[in-house]
């Protein structure tokens, strides 16, 4: 890890009441949020600083040199909201990737990124990512639910979010996930909302159901009029391994 690399003498302080500052990086990084940093204030009045802000000096951004807040953005908050000298070490960022992955990285270590932020991130550098947050911002749909299905439904819930994390998240068919996002939510306007268990074993059989019914789109009105029919029962489904399919068969038979 670039920091645990950098001698404690290569501490730098910018002094309070400097004209010299720092960027943010608006659109990568996470936002700020007042009451973390006043939080981390409080902080600082009971055991004062003990560790320094990361910062690199970067040119890509805006094509011109200056210093970013690459971690540490409520504390530089907090110390300036206090009159303090801040501290802060300079690492090396070779371009845009590199950027993303050492802010994930120094994140791991403290408040763990959400999804969300991760998808935040790439979005500034990949396509794929910006669309992923486009359907995640339409649907009423859990995000990794989205980001399965987009993904080409391929591996578990745990895979699709290891490469959303790593910055290989790869839209696959979009106009036919975007049908299957479509289906789901006609589902989810008939069928109760659940605990969160449930609803993602109800979004999972439904894939698996769709992905093996030869030319489903032109039964799916009659499978939601016969699914109206079977409300009570449907819910009951959701409660043991294996009946959900069972449902769903039953309700494509003429």
């Amino acid at each position: 890890m670039k920091l645990l690399n950098q001698p404690l003498k290569n501490i730098k302080w910018l002094k309070e009441k400097s004209k010299t500052g720092f960027k943010y990086l608006a659109g990568i990084n996470r936002s700020i949020y007042p009451a973390q940093v006043t939080k981390l204030a409080n902080s600082l009045n009971k055991m004062n600083c003990i560790r320094p802000i990361v910062t690199a000096v970067i040119s890509f951004i805006t094509g011109k040199s200056e210093r970013y807040i690459i971690d540490g953005q409520h504390l530089f908050n907090a110390m300036i909201r206090n009159n303090m000298s801040i501290p802060y070490i300079d690492i090396k960022i070779k371009d845009k990737q590199d950027l993303v992955e050492t802010i994930a990285l120094l994140n791991a270590s403290s408040k763990s990124w959400s999804m969300l932020d991760y998808i935040t991130a790439w979005s500034s550098l990949i396509p794929d990512y910006v669309r992923l947050n486009h359907y995640y911002q339409v649907y009423d749909i859990e995000l990794s639910t989205i980001a399965g299905i987009m993904n080409g439904g391929v591996g578990s819930s745990g895979s699709v979010t290891k490469r959303i994390k790593d910055g290989k998240f790869k839209i696959v068919n979009e106009s036919d996930s975007v049908k299957i996002l479509d289906y789901l939510t006609d589902i989810l306007k008939i069928v109760p909302r659940m605990n969160r268990y449930e609803n993602n074993y109800l979004c999972s059989e439904y894939i698996k159901f769709i992905n093996s019914t030869k030319n489903y789109e032109k039964i799916h009105l009659k499978f939601l009029g016969r699914l109206e029919e079977k409300r009570v029962k449907f819910v009951l489904a959701t409660q043991e391994e294996g009946k959900l399919q069972q449902l769903f068969n039953e309700l494509t038979k003429n």
